[in-house]
C-alpha cells in the first residue's frame, strides 16, 4: 500500500513539476515571442497618412491642399447582409453588383470597394447601411490632393497620385518636404473579430512651401503667352519672369496646361514643363553672350567696324545673313542692334573655339541649374575636343547649341543685375507642422562674376539700340527704356537636321534698363506667320507682359534730361 501510494506521489509530482516548468517557460522564458503572438491575433496594422504639405504663392495664394475624403472598404469575414450593402453602394458609388460580389468574397479580412470618396456621400452610406443592419462595412480617413487655382502654374507644380505621392513637378521634387511622416493605425479586435479599438501612433503632417511665384503674374503670363500662340499660330510656346536681384522665379507660364484636379485626362505634352525639360536653339538671342565673352577678352573696340557684308566661311561653310543682306562695316553694337551674323561670326573667330566655348560654360549653359524640379535638362553644349569644323561659326550665331528657357532666363538676369550669375530659386519658405518656419537662401545665391561693370554697361547700352532702332522696336513702351536681343533659329529635328520653315521665335529682356525689375523670356516654337522673327512675335507678346507688369507695380516713366 505503502509502494502504491508513493508511486502514485511521484507520478504526480513529474506531472505538476512538468507542467509548471512548461508554464514557466510560456509565462517567463517565451513571454515575449507569446505575447507577440497574441497581440498579432488580437492586432491589426495599417499606415496612417497625414495630410500633405499646402503650397502657396509668394503673397499666401493656396495653390495646392488636401481635402479630408473617407475610403470604403469591407471585412469580407464579417460582412452580414451584403444584398443590402450592395444596393446602398450601387445607389451611391454606380459600382456594379459584378464588382462588388468580387469583392465580397475575397479569403481575407481587408477589401478597397472605393477610396476617397467626399464625406458627404460616406455619411450617407454609413446611415444607410446602419439603419440595415449591415456589418463588415470599414470607413478609412484618407487625403485628397486638391489644386484650388486649377490650371494656373500646372506645369510647375505637377499633382500627387491616388497615396498623396508627388508625381510630378513641384510636389515630385520636393516630395520629401511635402508628405511628412506617415503613422500607424492598430485595430483591436475582439474574440469575435470585431474592432473594439483604434490607437494611433506616430507620424507628422507635411511642411508647407511658400513659393517665389507670384500668382497675379503667373496669371498675366499665361494668358499673354496663350493668346501669343493663337495671334502667331505657333506649335506652342512659354513665358519666364525672373527677378534680376535675387534670382527669384516670378513665373513659369505655358501655353499647353492642363486640371492637375484631372491629371489622368492629361497628356506627357501638356504635363511637360518646356521652360526647364525643352532644349532649344537660342538662334540670335545668343549674340549677347557671344558679344560679352569678346569685351571681356578686349578682342573688339567699340569704335573699330567690322566686315557686315556675307558670305563669311568657316570650316567649308558659307553663313550668310538674314534676307542675305550685306551690311558692310559696322560697329559691334550695329551688329547686336541689327543681328547680323556674319559680323558676329567675324567677331567669333578672333575668341577661338576655347574662348568662346568657357565663357558660355560661365554663363550657365551646358549644365543644369539646380532648381530642385524634376526632368530638368542641361542643354547641349559640347566640350571643344567635339566641335565640327563650322560649329564656331554656328554656336556663334545660336545654332549648333540648344539651352532651356531657365538657363537663358539666369544668363540675362546676370546681365541684368550687374553681371552676378545666381542661383535660379522657386521656394521662397518652408513651414514645418511644428510651426518653425525656414527661409531658404534668404540672400541671393551668387555662383560667380561673369563680367565687369564696365563690359555689362556697354552691353546693356547695345541692347537698348536693339529696341530703339534695330529688331526689337515692337517691344518698345513710351517712357521706359528697355534693353533686349531678339532671336529666331532654324529647328532641328531628329534624323532629319535642320527642317526649312520650322523655326523658335526668341525674346529676351529686361525693364527698366537701369534698374531692372524683371526679366522676361518669351519663346514661341514653329510659329506660323510671316515674318517670324521672334522681334516681330515674341517681341509683341513682351510687350504686352511688360505693361501689364508695369501697371501692376506701378512703375513710373523715367525722366529723361
Amino acid at each position: 500500500m505503502n509502494l502504491r501510494f508513493k508511486l502514485v506521489f511521484i507520478l504526480i509530482f513529474l506531472l505538476l513539476t512538468a507542467v509548471g516548468g512548461r508554464l514557466f517557460q510560456l509565462q517567463v522564458l517565451q513571454y515575449s515571442f507569446w505575447a507577440a503572438q497574441a497581440v498579432r491575433f488580437q492586432e491589426r496594422e495599417r499606415l496612417q497618412l497625414y495630410p500633405r504639405g499646402r503650397i502657396y504663392d509668394r503673397n499666401g495664394l493656396l495653390l495646392a491642399m488636401d481635402l479630408k475624403t473617407y475610403s470604403i472598404a469591407v471585412d469580407p469575414q464579417q460582412l452580414k447582409r451584403p444584398g443590402a450593402l450592395k444596393r446602398i453602394l450601387n445607389r451611391h458609388l454606380g459600382l456594379s453588383n459584378a464588382f462588388l460580389e468580387a469583392r465580397f468574397s475575397q479569403d481575407n479580412r481587408f477589401a478597397w470597394i472605393k477610396r476617397k470618396v467626399d464625406p458627404e456621400t460616406a455619411e450617407r452610406i454609413t446611415a444607410e447601411a446602419e439603419e440595415a443592419g449591415v456589418e463588415g462595412l470599414i470607413l478609412v480617413e484618407e487625403w485628397k490632393r486638391a489644386y484650388p487655382q486649377g490650371e494656373l502654374a500646372s506645369n510647375l507644380l505637377g499633382f500627387a497620385g491616388l497615396d498623396n505621392q508627388g508625381l510630378e513637378g513641384l510636389e515630385l521634387g520636393f516630395d520629401e518636404l511635402l508628405r511628412g511622416e506617415p503613422g500607424k493605425v492598430r485595430l483591436v479586435h475582439a474574440g469575435d473579430g470585431k474592432v473594439i479599438a483604434v490607437r494611433m501612433e506616430g507620424g507628422r503632417p507635411g511642411a508647407d512651401l511658400v513659393l517665389t511665384i507670384d500668382a497675379r503674374i503667373q496669371h498675366l503670363a499665361e494668358e499673354k503667352i496663350s493668346r501669343g500662340v493663337r495671334e502667331f499660330r505657333a506649335k506652342n510656346g512659354f513665358i519666364g519672369v525672373m527677378d534680376p536681384q535675387t534670382g527669384e522665379i516670378l513665373a513659369l507660364a505655358h501655353h499647353r496646361r492642363y486640371d492637375p484636379n484631372e491629371f489622368a485626362r492629361s497628356t506627357p505634352e501638356e504635363r511637360l514643363n518646356y521652360a526647364l525639360g525643352w532644349p532649344f536653339e537660342p538662334g540670335s538671342v545668343l549674340k549677347i553672350f557671344v558679344a560679352l565673352a569678346a569685351l571681356e577678352a578686349g578682342v573688339v573696340s567699340l569704335d573699330e567696324r567690322i566686315n557686315g557684308n556675307q558670305p563669311v566661311v568657316v570650316g567649308g561653310h558659307r553663313f550668310r545673313n538674314a534676307l542675305n543682306y550685306s551690311y558692310g562695316p559696322v560697329t559691334l553694337e550695329e551688329i547686336i542692334a541689327y543681328s547680323i551674323n556674319t559680323g558676329m561670326i567675324r567677331v567669333a573667330l578672333r575668341l577661338g573655339e576655347r574662348g568662346l566655348y568657357s565663357f558660355l560654360r560661365r554663363m550657365g549653359f551646358g549644365q543644369e541649374t539646380e532648381l530642385g524640379l524634376p526632368g530638368e535638362v542641361p542643354g547641349t553644349l559640347r566640350p571643344v575636343e567635339e566641335w565640327s569644323g563650322t560649329d564656331l561659326g554656328a554656336i556663334a550665331i545660336g545654332q549648333a547649341i540648344s539651352v532651356t528657357g531657365v538657363q537663358l532666363l539666369t544668363a540675362g538676369a546676370a546681365i541684368a543685375n550687374g553681371g552676378i550669375l545666381l542661383k535660379p530659386r522657386i521656394i521662397k519658405e518652408v513651414r514645418r507642422a511644428d510651426g518653425k518656419v525656414e527661409i531658404l537662401k534668404p540672400r541671393p545665391v551668387r555662383v560667380r562674376r561673369v563680367a565687369s561693370t564696365w563690359s555689362i554697361s556697354v552691353l546693356k547700352e547695345m541692347m537698348v539700340e536693339v529696341v530703339e532702332r534695330g529688331t526689337g522696336k515692337a517691344a518698345k513702351i513710351e517712357g521706359f527704356t528697355i534693353a533686349a536681343k531678339s532671336g529666331t533659329a532654324q529647328k532641328a529635328e531628329p534624323g532629319e537636321g535642320y527642317v526649312e520653315g520650322r523655326l523658335v521665335s526668341s525674346f529676351l529682356g529686361f525693364l527698366p534698363a537701369e534698374e531692372p525689375s524683371f526679366v522676361i523670356l518669351v519663346v514661341l516654337d514653329e510659329v506660323g506667320v510671316e515674318p517670324p522673327w521672334g522681334g516681330r512675335t515674341a517681341g509683341k507678346i513682351f510687350r504686352e507682359l511688360a505693361e501689364r507688369l508695369i501697371d501692376l507695380e506701378n512703375l513710373k516713366p523715367e525722366v529723361k534730361d
